[in-house]
């Protein structure tokens, strides 16, 4: 009688468990898809479009090692949080929003939220996906490279004259 019992309150305690991960991929669901709506409209926005055409138009200030010894608060790094693309995104990284960047057409960073932990993304899907003209987002969750939290990467290309000049992405932290 005690094992029957047992199997029953396990059977429930798997139910419930079940349950409360269906509710949260929902959520995690319904946050990616608000935010990369909110992406896809930011990437129509006149600071981000001519923040990237400049940069578009300059030599990367930066490689990966480069970047990766800057602290995050050398002045060099924090010109990119506190230029006007900067501060726009700083402003809008709300919510479950982990991070928020802007990125060249070369997948240089050009303006953020905060300090990437890369500064050229070429070879990450957030940027390839983007730079093909759709929108995109990660199947799985995994560590942000940047946050550490547990994230879905998005990403938006960012178009001026009919041609896709960079990207806009971000991390949706899921729980």
């Amino acid at each position: 009688m005690k094992l029957g019992k047992s199997i029953v309150n396990l059977t429930l305690a798997c139910i419930l468990l079940l349950g409360f991960a269906a509710q949260s991929a929902v959520a995690a669901d319904k946050g990616v898809t608000e935010n990369q709506k909110n992406l896809e409209a930011w990437a129509k926005k006149p600071e981000v479009i001519s923040a990237i055409e400049k940069a578009n138009t300059g030599k990367a200030a930066f490689n990966n090692s480069k970047w990766k010894a800057l602290g995050n608060n050398d002045p060099k790094v924090k010109s990119y949080m506190t230029s006007e693309a900067g501060k726009l995104l700083t402003s809008l990284q709300k919510g479950s929003l982990g991070k928020l960047f802007i990125r060249d057409a070369k997948g240089n960073f050009v303006a953020g939220s905060k300090k990437p932990a890369i500064f050229n993304i070429t070879d990450r899907p957030a940027f390839s996906n983007a730079m093909r003209g759709k929108s995109w987002a990660s199947k799985k969750a995994k560590a942000d490279p940047t946050t550490q939290q547990n994230s879905i990467q998005i990403s938006s290309p960012v178009v001026s004259k009919g041609k896709v000049i960079g990207v806009i992405h971000a991390s949706v932290i899921v729980k």
